[in-house]
């Protein structure tokens, strides 16, 4: 049992921390508890033996598990329009007249 509380509080603390440094809250609220609950799932599927016997495993892989979302999440948006064929320009239709001085 403890090491379910001390797994949920690495959750919460990466959560909290990447919410907080974050420009979008729910964005990054989304991502570091998905991130840092798959992280510490995979590390207990993978070697539960391991999760059991440190305490800091789960801190590890909540940190890890968030980081790597974010990073895929980053890649994502970074290649989101890149195949996309870029807008016309409007033309302007201000009806400014611009002089260049001399």
């Amino acid at each position: 049992m403890l090491d379910l509380v001390n797994a949920l509080a690495a959750v919460a603390a990466t959560t909290i921390a990447l919410a907080l440094s974050s420009l979008d809250r729910r964005t990054a609220v989304l991502l570091g508890a998905t991130g840092s609950l798959a992280g510490n799932f995979l590390t207990w599927l993978a070697v539960p033996s391991l999760w059991d016997r440190w305490a800091v495993v789960p801190w590890v892989a909540a940190v890890l598990g968030a980081a790597g979302l974010v990073a895929g999440w980053s890649a994502v948006r970074l290649y989101d329009g890149v195949f996309t064929p870029p807008h016309a320009e409007q033309p302007d239709d201000t009806g400014a007249v611009s002089t260049i001085g001399r």
